[in-house]
């Protein structure tokens, strides 16, 4: 059984859905359950299958994570009971006092890890240091994120990539592209402005993500120009995704704290050099095959993506390096060390 109740929108909800596929490609799995929110993207991209069960649970907006909490800790023991589960996996650090199966924590949202600490954060930090130690394993995408946990028995698990679609198109696209949802934390107000310092004639910038984790966010985002060659989109399928990446000529990701960016390496598997803050996390993933920036400094980050905007030499070997580096980075390798622990 997946506990996939934290992966309503992001990162997460993306890791959960592509393991699932992982998993459901296994012959060794025999049925997965799967608990998420009613309006996820986990709802949304999950694909039916034989093997798959999606419980969809319709969450109350205010009150969400005290509501998750009394229902992981009450509801989802009889649950895993009457459907018979032999393991839980987790991506909410929350269990049951006493779980009946071996239970496999996924931590890899950030947000109890960094300011603002509220008193939420604290809780969600507790809760996934108790079900840490009442785990048979912890799983983290970075060493950083490890480190930021303070969890030094972490397993670290990097994230994957489908390499049957996300694959190097032909030729380098012309865009400029940034994909995340639109929380301020990611910071594409930096990359707008960042973008009207460049020398004309400027490249599109695509922005893609979820607006409805911040609407006035969003809306402020949508007043800081009305250049029609700044667009800000709505969430995509893999498809379309995988052809944004397909038309972009480099991937800016100025977030000032991640787990580990999916992204990346998409768009390192596509053929796409990225440009990323200088941020440990970052680092992990995109390690060599990257340009980082430091600070939100705008002049600094217009001149990096100048660089690889004009610079056809930098722009190829930054290319050869991000499809080398993703190279062993797979979901089904992701799904061998879940099932590996699984089974202890």
């Amino acid at each position: 059984m997946l506990d996939a109740f934290a992966a309503r929108f992001g990162g997460t909800a993306s890791f959960v859905v592509q393991l699932v596929d992982a998993l459901l490609k296994r012959d060794d799995i025999e049925r997965l359950v799967v608990l998420a929110e009613h309006d996820s993207v986990v709802v949304r991209d999950l694909r039916p299958a034989a093997r798959l069960r999606l419980i969809r649970l319709a969450v109350p907006a205010r009150g969400r994570v005290p509501w998750r909490v009394v229902w992981e800790t009450i509801r989802l023991p009889r649950l895993l009971e009457s459907e018979g589960a032999d393991a839980l996996l987790t991506f909410s650090g929350v269990v049951p006092r006493h779980p009946t199966c071996r239970v496999v924590s996924l931590v890899s949202n950030p947000g109890p890890y960094k300011p603002p600490w509220t008193f939420w954060n604290r809780v969600r930090r507790h809760a996934i240091a108790r079900t840490t130690r009442r785990a048979q394993r912890l799983h983290v995408p970075s060493q950083a994120f490890a480190e930021m946990m303070r969890e030094p028995g972490a397993r670290v698990v990097p994230h994957g990539v489908d390499h049957d679609l996300f694959r190097p198109a032909a030729e380098p696209g012309t865009e400029i592209l940034t994909v995340g949802d639109f929380y301020r934390h990611k910071r594409q107000d930096l990359i707008i402005s960042a973008w009207t310092r460049l020398p004309e004639p400027r490249p599109m910038l695509r922005m893609i993500g979820n607006p409805a984790v911040d609407p006035s966010h969003f809306r402020e985002l949508n007043r800081m120009t009305d250049d029609p060659r700044v667009v800000l989109g709505g969430p995509v399928g893999l498809e379309e995704l995988r052809d944004a990446y397909h038309h972009a000529r480099v991937l800016v990701i100025a977030s000032g704290h991640e787990s580990f960016s999916i992204p990346i390496i998409e768009a390192m598997a596509c053929g796409v050099p990225v440009i990323a803050r200088d941020h440990p996390v970052l680092r992990d993933t995109g390690g060599p095959a990257a340009i980082y920036v430091s600070g939100d400094d705008v002049s600094a980050w217009a001149r990096a993506i100048q660089r690889l905007l004009s610079d056809d030499s930098a722009h190829g070997d930054l290319r050869e390096k991000g499809i080398r580096r993703t190279e062993g980075l797979t979901w089904q390798a992701v799904a061998e060390a879940v099932v590996a622990d699984v089974r202890g």
